[in-house]
C-alpha cells in the first residue's frame, strides 16, 4: 500500500514542479526576455555591457556606460567573477544567456531544498513537495526580477545541506566531501555579488547549528564548519573584497539607521497568510515604500497557512517534534527580524559594522518561508501516512479546519467593507474589493476543505491537494512577475529605448526622465551620464546639472521633449596648465573655465606652458592609451571618473593619479611627447584575487587530508 501510493504522489510533485517551470520557460522557448523591473532597469542592461566586454577581450571591471565610468564588479550586482556567469555570458547570445541565468536560479533552489529535506529525515515524495513549496514561494517569484538576490538565496539550501552531513555523517570521506562543498558554496555564493543575502544564509546556518549542537549532534565538528565557512569567504574573496570597498566608498556608507531599516515589515502584513489579497495591492506598506510590492510577501500558500492548525490539531500524532519544533523557532525568528524597526531585535542588529549597510529587514521572510515549507513538508507527510495507514480522522476532530476558512472569509469581507472608506484612508490603508480578494479566499477555502477530505481517507483528495498548492503558488507568483513586464525580444527593447535620433555609439547622453528604464539606451551602445545602480557610487557633483554634463563630455542633453546636441562639452582628454586647489569644489567650478582651469583637491608641482595636445590611441573600458606633447609639465584630463583604482603610466614610468573638478580623472605628464597608459586595476580585485587563489588552494589541501585519513 505504501509503495502504490508513493508512486503516484510522487509522480504528481514531479508533474506539478515541472508545470511551475514551464513559465521560466517560456520565453527561452520564444526568444524573449522578462522585463520586470529591475530585470530591464538593471540586469539586462549591464549584462549586455558584460557580455560585449566578454567577447571583445576588454576587462570586466570597469564599464564607460554609466556615471562617466563605473565600477562595475564592485558594485556585485552582476557577480562577474562567477565562473558560471564567464561561461554563459562568453558562449551564449545575451537572450538564452539571460533566461538560463534565471532558470538556473529555481533549479538550484528546487533541487537543494529537496536534497536538504531528505538530509533531514523527510520521506521522498515529503521532501520534493517542500522543495516545490519554497523553490516557487511567494517571496522567491515575486523576485524574480533581483536576479543576485535568488542566485545568492538559491546557494542557501546547499549550504545547509553540505553543514548537516559534515556535522551529522559518520563516513569519513562523505564528510571530507561536505567540507570541501560547504566552502565552495560559501566562496560561490560571494561570488554572486551579494552579501545581505550571504548575511541571511549564515544566520539560517547558525540556527541549525545550534540546534545540533543542542540536540547533541555534532559537537566536536562544529569546529569544521567555521573553518570551512572561513575558507569559503577566502574563495570569495575576488569579489568580497571590491564589493567592500565600493560600498565604503558608496552612499550607503553615510546611511542612518531609518535608512538601513526602511522596508521593515509591518505585522498587519499577516493577514496574507489568510487572506492573500485583502489589501489591494497584496501588501500593506507606508506609502513612501508602497510602490516596492516584493519585499513584503508572507504569503507561501495556502497549504503552508493550514499547515499550522494542522498540527494544532495533530500534535500528539507528530513523530518528528523535534524537527517542528527547530522550524517553528526558527519561522518566528525569520519573522520578527523581518519586522525590522517594527520590531525588537533589528533595531540593535542594524548597528553592527556591514549590516547598517543593508536596507529591507523585510528580506528575511525568505527564510520565514524556508521554514515554512519545512514545516509544510513535515504535515504533508503526516497527512500521506494518514492516507497510507487507512486512517480515518473523525469530522469532529478536524473542526480546527474551519477556523482558517473563517478567518480568511472574515477579512475579505471586513476589506470590502472597508474598502475605500475615511477610516482606512486616515490609516493608509488600500484594501480590495471582495470581488478582487475573494477569490483568493476561495483558494484557501478549497485547500482546507481538500486538506480534511485527504484526513478522511478520499482516495482522490491528497493528489488534488497537490495540484491545487501548485496551482495557489503558481497562480500567486507569476501573476505578478509578468505582470507590468511583458516578454520582449532584445531587439525590440532597443529600439524602444528613447534616445536621440542622430546619436551614434559611444556618445554620451543625460537621459531623458519620464521615457522608460533609465539604463535601457545602453543595448543601444550609449553611455549615460546618469542612470539607476544597486549601489550609487558617491560624488562631489550632481551629474544632472549642467556644468557636470559639460565636464563629462556630453553629446546630448534633453530640453523639455526635444534632444539638443551639446557642442561646448570638454573633449575626451585634454592638457591643461591651470590647476588651482579648491576645498569647494561644487561652488568653484562655476566659476571658472573649465576648459582651461582643472580645480584639484590638493597641490600638485607647478604646471606651465600654453595647454599641449593629446591624441588617443586606445579607448576601451577600464583601458585608455593617449600620446601626449606639450611645452611644460601639464595636467592630462579625461572625462572619465575618477577611482583609486586607477593606474597611470608615462612610457612605462609610473605616474600619480589625480581626482579633477570632484570627479574625474587626471595625472600629470612631462613636456615633450610621450605616450600615456591608464588601466583600471584596483588593489581590491588584485588582493582579492590572490586570497581567492589561496582559498581555493587550502580547500584542496584541507580534502586531500580529511580523505586520507577517515576517521578524522
Amino acid at each position: 500500500m505504501a509503495s502504490a501510493l508513493t508512486r503516484p504522489l510522487t509522480r504528481v510533485i514531479a508533474a506539478c514542479t515541472a508545470a511551475l517551470f514551464v513559465p521560466l520557460i517560456v520565453p527561452l522557448a520564444i526568444g524573449r526576455v522578462f522585463t520586470r523591473d529591475d530585470l530591464l532597469a538593471w540586469h539586462l542592461p549591464f549584462r549586455h555591457v558584460y557580455r560585449e566586454a566578454l567577447r571583445a577581450g576588454d576587462s570586466v571591471l570597469w564599464t564607460r556606460a554609466v556615471l562617466s565610468g563605473f565600477f562595475l564588479h564592485g558594485e556585485g550586482e552582476g557577480g562577474l567573477a562567477h565562473p558560471f556567469h564567464l561561461a554563459l555570458y562568453r558562449l551564449l547570445p545575451l537572450g538564452p544567456a539571460f533566461n538560463l541565468e534565471i532558470i538556473s536560479n529555481y533549479v538550484a533552489l528546487f533541487a537543494g531544498t529537496g536534497l536538504l529535506f531528505l538530509q533531514v529525515g523527510l520521506s521522498s515524495e515529503a521532501a520534493w513537495f517542500g522543495a516545490m513549496l519554497f523553490a516557487f514561494s511567494g517571496f522567491n517569484l515575486f523576485n524574480l526580477m533581483h536576479l543576485n538576490h535568488i542566485a545568492t538565496m538559491a546557494h542557501a539550501p546547499w549550504v545547509l545541506l553540505a553543514a548537516h552531513v559534515l556535522l551529522t555523517t559518520g563516513d569519513g570521506r562523505r564528510r571530507a566531501a561536505a567540507f570541501a562543498g560547504l566552502a565552495f558554496l560559501v566562496g560561490s555564493q560571494l561570488l554572486m555579488g551579494n552579501p545581505q543575502y550571504v548575511w541571511l544564509t549564515m544566520v539560517a546556518l547558525g540556527f541549525l547549528m545550534l540546534s545540533l549542537l543542542w540536540s547533541g549532534a555534532g559537537t566536536s565538528r562544529a569546529a569544521l564548519v567555521i573553518v570551512a565557512v572561513g575558507l569559503g569567504v577566502g574563495i570569495g574573496a575576488v569579489q568580497l573584497l571590491p564589493t567592500l570597498e565600493f560600498a565604503q566608498a558608496s552612499m550607503r556608507a553615510a546611511w542612518s539607521p531609518d535608512q538601513s531599516m526602511s522596508f521593515s515589515l509591518a505585522p498587519v502584513n499577516l493577514i496574507q497568510l489568510f487572506s492573500p489579497f485583502a489589501f489591494q495591492f497584496r501588501v500593506y506598506a507606508p506609502p513612501a515604500e508602497a510602490s516596492i510590492v516584493h519585499e513584503f510577501i508572507v504569503y507561501n500558500g495556502a497549504f503552508c497557512t493550514l499547515a499550522l492548525v494542522w498540527l494544532a490539531m495533530r500534535w500528539r500524532q507528530q513523530t518528528r517534534q523535534g524537527l517542528l519544533i527547530g522550524l517553528l523557532i526558527f519561522a518566528g525568528l525569520a519573522l520578527v527580524l523581518a519586522m525590522g524597526r517594527y520590531g525588537p531585535a533589528y533595531p540593535w542588529l542594524a548597528q553592527l559594522p556591514g549590516i547598517r549597510n543593508f536596507r529591507a529587514p523585510a528580506r528575511h521572510l525568505v527564510l520565514f518561508q524556508l521554514a515554512l515549507s519545512g514545516v509544510a513538508a513535515v504535515v504533508f507527510e503526516d497527512v500521506a501516512g494518514v492516507v497510507r495507514g487507512c486512517e480515518v480522522v473523525p469530522w469532529q476532530s478536524l473542526w480546527p479546519l474551519a477556523i482558517p476558512i473563517a478567518i480568511s472569509v472574515g477579512l475579505t469581507l471586513g476589506a470590502g467593507a472597508l474598502a475605500g472608506s475615511s477610516w482606512a484612508a486616515s490609516h493608509d490603508l488600500l484594501l480590495s474589493s471582495v470581488l478582487r480578494a475573494g477569490p483568493w479566499s476561495g483558494l484557501v477555502v478549497a485547500a482546507a476543505l481538500t486538506l480534511a477530505l485527504s484526513a478522511r481517507g478520499v482516495p482522490w483528495a491528497l493528489p488534488t491537494l497537490i495540484v491545487l498548492t501548485a496551482f495557489d503558488l503558481g497562480l500567486w507568483g507569476y501573476t505578478y512577475a509578468y505582470r507590468w513586464g511583458p516578454l520582449r525580444t532584445i531587439a525590440e527593447l532597443g529600439e524602444s529605448a528613447y534616445v536621440p535620433p542622430d546619436a551614434q555609439p559611444g556618445d554620451l547622453i543625460s537621459p531623458m526622465t519620464g521615457a522608460g528604464p533609465v539604463n535601457l539606451p545602453i543595448l543601444r551602445g550609449l553611455r549615460l551620464t546618469s542612470g539607476y545602480n544597486g549601489l550609487e557610487p558617491a560624488s562631489v557633483l550632481d551629474p544632472a546639472d549642467r556644468r557636470t554634463e559639460q565636464l563629462a563630455g556630453v553629446d546630448w542633453r534633453p530640453d523639455g521633449g526635444h534632444w539638443v546636441h551639446i557642442s561646448d562639452s570638454m573633449p575626451r582628454a585634454r592638457l591643461v596648465s591651470d590647476a588651482r586647489t579648491s576645498t569647494n569644489v561644487r561652488s568653484d567650478v562655476r566659476t571658472v573655465d573649465v576648459l582651461r582651469v582643472a580645480l584639484i583637491d590638493r597641490g600638485l608641482p607647478d604646471v606651465s606652458g600654453v595647454p599641449g595636445s593629446v591624441r588617443i590611441l586606445k579607448d576601451r573600458p577600464g583601458s585608455i592609451v593617449v600620446e601626449t606633447s606639450a611645452g611644460g609639465r601639464q595636467l592630462l584630463v579625461l572625462t572619465e571618473r575618477f577611482h583609486e583604482g586607477w593606474r597611470a603610466a608615462e612610457d612605462g614610468r609610473l605616474l600619480e593619479t589625480v581626482r579633477v573638478d570632484g570627479d574625474f580623472l587626471g595625472c600629470l605628464v612631462d613636456a615633450g611627447d610621450h605616450r600615456v597608459t591608464l588601466t583600471f586595476a584596483p588593489d581590491s580585485v588584485r588582493q582579492g584575487l590572490r586570497v581567492s587563489i589561496a582559498g581555493v588552494a587550502l580547500t584542496f589541501a584541507a580534502l586531500g587530508l580529511m580523505w586520507s585519513k577517515r576517521d578524522l
